[in-house]
């Protein structure tokens, strides 16, 4: 989803992925290596893929948060996409609060986002 929406304005470097069975393949081959589709799709995009560490909750805390939202508040929406767009858009997020007080995700994107990048969806 972030590649559709995200991936004109500016390029995706890096992946931070859990170590759950549909991100590592579970084979390996007799070299000991293998590689996951998920993999091989990082790869052909260029992208970096970051592995969390094991035990450390912490690292996905952002899309942990997501998920325990989202388990609490999603009888109030009729479809995951509507629960998205509020989460993202419509409700602020204290942990966001740097410059200015009270930031929805979106507001922190653009407000983060090169000029460069800005200017590339106008052009």
């Amino acid at each position: 989803m972030a590649l559709k929406d995200y991936g004109d304005i500016r390029k995706i470097r890096e992946v931070i992925i859990d170590h759950g069975s549909q991100f590592l393949a579970n084979k390996t081959n007799k070299e000991g290596d293998s590689e996951s589709a998920f993999d091989s799709f990082l790869s052909k995009n260029d992208n970096e893929n970051i592995l969390a560490g094991v035990k450390r909750p912490q690292t996905n805390g952002k899309i942990e948060k997501l998920y325990h939202t989202y388990k609490k508040s999603r009888k109030l929406f009729d479809d995951f996409y509507k629960f998205l767009d509020w989460y993202n858009s419509i409700r602020y997020h204290v942990s966001l609060d740097e410059k200015h007080y009270l930031q929805t995700p979106e507001d922190a994107f653009w407000s983060r986002m090169p000029d460069e990048c800005k200017l590339n969806q106008f052009l």
